[in-house]
């Protein structure tokens, strides 16, 4: 008898999963998704195709799921109605085909609805979720409440103010006067917004067009957002700001269009850094309300350690205060570390939040620091985590503020020194224009680019399950870079031609003329924008105020300098000896830029190693010089050896002189740095080696408050073998070109194998690197200072308490670490750990070979150096007793290590 095959039934259903809550806490989805069939909407209802299951990527109750608001689920059955496994293929005969919506998880970010071929998906509003409450107090206020009592996160994303932005209603453009006749820019010199330059002193950067992309950093944004950003940046002739994650290894092609951006958390290699356009220093975002910020273990991944040169999956924390500035007047010690690094061509930034009452003081203090440009956040900015009090309750309005820092800055003279680039709120060409007449020189857009890219705003950017793949790395790949710039310039240079027509149709000819016009006029309900552009004339300028002598700040470049000081320059290089150099300088002879310049000089003409003498607080010693080995005899001053590189650098005594002048270093020293060894034979200020990445730092007596501030994990060999150079000065064509042929071949191994094992390939760049080691041996004079290795990210530091002080360190011990580890010998109570560490009272064998190597080391170093008399019978005796008895030095050691190193437990 021969078998017939038998017809199967295909049957489609759609239906909806349980509600996950009954009860008070059971609040319904946010957004209904309607998903209709072919009796409802013949040939447009759902087939069954599976599209909007790949699609949606949003599971926030089971991340680990596979599936998000939809799922598809196959049941087969057979002749007599009993379910069968699909197996058994001979006795199937009906399979049902049930697609499942679970309206719960859905964020409304619209990919499901853009995305099916039959257009059958509908999200809307929820009325079961909005429809509740009073004019007063509606829904979101009531569902706020459910939401905390319930113990969900209160931490969201994007654009989410309370109410509609100030720039979309309520303001006028004047028309044309008979004394400032509109004139025609499509057949005239008129409106002209081209050849722009950011920046107004020695350093700056040629731009294009007057709108700015703004700092979205890599891992906030995927790879892929970031290179669509990056080479639409390119094709417009603008920088790139990176956001404070640094760029890719992939990207470096274009180092020369991108501004780094410094956060509180100092995060990258910080090498290559001649090759960038400049450096911005971020000390507020609009979002947070000049809060730092938190990435979780999840997304930091090996990948984004590598660049941020952690260790990964675990927390970093970048903390609120910049903390290498407390205050208005070491604004310029900063500028000046970063003048002596990237040298007198390369921008210099800082980007504030819009306070409320000092905000004009602090963009002064800021132009007169020295800083290239001022990047203006207001409110209305958008972010990618805040939490939601910060996010609904933001700062000013960014023409206002815009407003206060011209005339500020106008009324001190300054304006002509420095650019002003202003974000947070703008929406469309008429934004931007408003603005600039309030007194930017350029305006920023982050969101509406994002907008290109898919962006619907359903801000689920903080759980990386973004499914355009615009912050979610998993899913990049479903932005095509290339294609996605094309569209970022287009939209660009739509807004760039429509700022064009309105700058020609108030009679303006070019860029300088919009700045500062304020041809505009407020009439809505804002009292604090009325009073300041309703109500009566607004000053358009103020007096003219002459360019005031700021050479304290402004700080000369390295031509002037040798320019001014040639004589004394050329009597003292003429002490060249092969590769060696030994400046003399003479206490108070030479100044601290005077001595950075001289250096560079000597550099230059092939000195490879410096030997300084008579040294008396010099700043920003060795700080950008490309040399071997640096010696100093005397007091190094603050920012000293800062982002120094590949370098063995010594400093010792200066017992030549009638008062001794001790081996210490001042504040900031060795802050972001990756040298082979920094030895220092006496006391070392606050935030000695804060954000160092690699090196070994040795300090023979003790350390002030937050040393070893933020150490990461160790230099990735991946950024030793960078090729930038070959791409400096290349034409953007070039450039652009590297960078798609770079991003095919990352393409093409990403799709061959998962987004895990994809990952992993990164995992194994991380396992050669070194983490930087610090290690103290304490004076008589004092112990360790408070918060020492605070969010530490990796490294380890040693105190070796040579001197056997009782109480070794203060207080906030390692506070914050996530990555590393502190060996203290000594006693150590509980009450002086930080949060999230824990003691541990033994060492392993492990512990014990690592403690003993960096001892020989450092007893290798300061043995023979004559630091104080006191100090040297110590250190002999600590020397004694360990060769003698080793064990009863080891005794005495303690581990304080984070409590939990893995974790997926987060409310950020």
């Amino acid at each position: 008898m021969t078998d017939m095959k038998r017809d199967v039934v295909f049957k489609r259903q759609i239906k909806y999963t349980e509600p996950a809550s009954r009860g008070v806490y059971a609040q319904g989805a946010k957004y209904w998704v309607k998903v209709t069939d072919e009796i409802e909407e013949p040939g447009r209802g759902c087939v069954h195709c599976g599209t909007c299951v790949e699609a949606c990527t949003h599971n926030l109750t089971n991340p680990a799921s596979p599936d998000g608001v939809f799922s598809m689920e196959e049941v087969c059955y057979d002749a007599d109605g009993n379910r069968v496994r699909a197996e058994d293929a001979d006795k199937v005969r009906l399979i049902e085909k049930i697609l499942w919506i679970n309206p719960d998880e859905c964020c409304n970010c619209k990919r499901c609805v853009k995305m099916c071929p039959q257009r059958a998906i509908k999200v809307y509003e929820n009325p079961d979720y909005h429809d509740i409450g009073v004019t007063l107090t509606g829904h979101e206020e009531i569902n706020n409440i459910l939401n905390r009592a319930a113990g969900k996160s209160s931490i969201s994303s994007a654009h989410l103010g309370r109410g509609k932005s100030k720039l979309y209603t309520d303001w006028l453009i004047d028309a044309a006067e008979i004394l400032s006749p509109t004139r025609d820019h499509m057949n005239e010199y008129a409106g002209q917004m081209r050849s722009m330059t950011l920046g107004k002193r020695i350093a700056r950067f040629k731009c294009d067009v007057p709108i700015m992309d703004v700092h979205q950093s890599y891992g906030s944004n995927s790879h892929e957002a970031v290179l669509a950003r990056m080479m639409a940046c390119v094709k417009l002739g603008r920088p790139f700001f990176t956001g404070e994650g640094y760029i890719h290894p992939d990207m470096m092609p274009a180092a020369s269009h991108c501004i780094l951006q410094f956060g509180s958390g100092g995060f990258g290699p910080w090498v290559e850094l001649d090759k960038f356009a400049g450096i911005s220093m971020k000390y507020g975002q609009d979002a947070k309300k000049g809060k730092g910020g938190r990435l979780q273990d999840k997304k930091n991944d090996y990948e984004i350690a590598l660049l941020r040169c952690v260790e990964a999956l675990r927390h970093l924390s970048s903390p609120n205060p910049q903390h290498l500035q407390y205050s208005i007047e070491e604004l310029p010690m900063r500028v000046e570390s970063l003048r002596a690094l990237l040298g007198d061509k390369k921008l210099i930034g800082a980007d504030v939040y819009g306070t409320a009452w000092n905000f004009p003081e602090i963009c002064v203090a800021i132009a007169k620091a020295g800083f290239d440009y001022i990047t203006i956040k207001a409110g209305d900015g958008s972010t990618g985590a805040a939490h939601l009090v910060d996010l609904q309750n933001r700062g000013l309005n960014i023409i206002y503020l815009t407003h206060k820092a011209d005339l500020a800055l106008r009324s001190e003279g300054l304006r002509e020194q420095i650019s002003i680039i202003a974000e947070g709120g703008v929406m469309d060409s008429f934004g931007a224009m408003l603005t600039m007449l309030a007194g930017a020189d350029f305006v920023g857009l982050g969101m509406r680019t994002l907008h290109v890219l898919g962006c619907t705003l359903c801000q689920r950017c903080h759980t990386g399950q973004c499914a355009w793949g615009i912050t979610s790395r998993k899913y990049g790949h479903r932005i095509d870079p290339a294609t996605a710039s094309d569209g970022i310039v287009r939209m660009i240079k739509s807004f760039h031609e429509d700022m064009e027509g309105m700058a020609a149709g108030l009679g303006m000819s070019n860029h300088a003329d919009v700045i500062g016009a304020r041809r505009f006029r407020y009439h809505g309900n804002d009292p604090l924008l009325f009073e300041t552009f309703g109500r009566g004339e607004t000053p358009k300028q103020v007096a003219h105020v002459d360019v005031r002598e700021r050479t304290k700040k402004i700080f000369k470049s390295r031509e002037v300098s040798y320019a001014e000081n040639t004589e004394k320059f050329e009597k003292i290089l003429q002490n060249i000896d092969g590769e060696n150099l030994k400046i003399d300088v003479g206490f108070d002879q030479i100044e601290s830029m005077q001595l950075n310049h001289l250096m560079k000089e000597a550099a230059d003409r092939g000195v490879k190693k410096f030997y300084l003498d008579n040294v008396m607080g010099q700043r920003t010693i060795g700080t950008g010089i490309k040399c071997d080995e640096i010696t100093v005899r005397g007091l190094v001053g603050n920012h000293s050896f800062a982002f120094a590189r590949d370098v063995k650098i010594n400093v010792i005594p200066n017992h030549s002189t009638i008062t001794t002048v001790p081996a210490n270093a001042q504040v900031g020293v060795a802050n972001t740095s990756n040298p082979s060894e920094i030895n220092i034979a006496g006391d070392v200020s606050d935030l000695f080696a804060a954000y160092a990445i690699s090196g070994t730092f040795r300090v023979a007596k003790s350390g002030g408050v937050r040393n070893l501030l933020l150490m990461k994990a160790g230099l990735p060999d991946e950024w030793k073998k960078t090729d930038a150079d070959k791409y400096v000065g290349a034409d953007k064509n070039v450039i652009l070109n590297e960078l798609v042929r770079r991003y095919q071949k990352r393409k093409a191994r990403r799709v061959k194998t998962t987004w895990g094992d994809f990952l992993k390939a990164f995992e194994q760049k991380l396992h050669n690197r070194k983490p930087p080691v610090a290690v103290y041996g304490l004076g008589h004079e004092k112990g360790m200072g408070d918060y020492f290795m605070e969010y530490a990210q990796g490294g380890i530091g040693v105190v070796l308490n040579v001197v056997n002080r009782e109480n070794p360190i203060g207080y906030y011990v390692c506070s914050g670490m996530t990555a590393g580890a502190a060996y203290i010998r000594g006693n150590i109570a509980e009450e002086q750990l930080g949060v999230g560490v824990r003691k541990i009272d033994y060492l392993t064998m492990a512990d014990t070979e690592f403690l003993k190597e960096q001892i020989d080391a450092f007893l290798d170093t300061f043995s023979g150096v004559d630091i104080d008399p006191e100090y040297n019978d110590s250190l002999k005796a600590f020397k004694a007793r360990y060769e003698a008895e080793p064990n009863s030095v080891f005794g005495g050691f303690c581990k304080v290590i984070p409590i939990s190193s893995l974790t997926t437990e987060s409310n950020e």
